[in-house]
């Protein structure tokens, strides 16, 4: 694929959704907890939220990817 082609495609994708985003993060911190008390996956909901152009997200056919390193090889 070529360049432009690659461009062409990236501009078809549909915008974050702002109001979901906000949605998201504003229900999560409406919970009976600390604010940010569910660290980075406040954060996911709040992207998946914006992307899918709803609340509450939806986590369909989900799949996993798992990387280790040790030993500063990674870093």
């Amino acid at each position: 694929m070529h360049t432009e082609e690659i461009r062409r495609q990236l501009s078809r994708l549909a915008k974050a959704d702002s109001a979901s985003a906000a949605a998201a993060t504003a229900h999560s911190d409406s919970l009976t907890k600390p604010q940010g008390a569910l660290g980075r996956l406040e954060e996911i909901v709040a992207w998946m939220a914006a992307w899918q152009g709803r609340h509450p997200p939806t986590a369909e056919s989900i799949q996993t990817l798992i990387f280790a390193g040790n030993h500063g090889v990674a870093a």
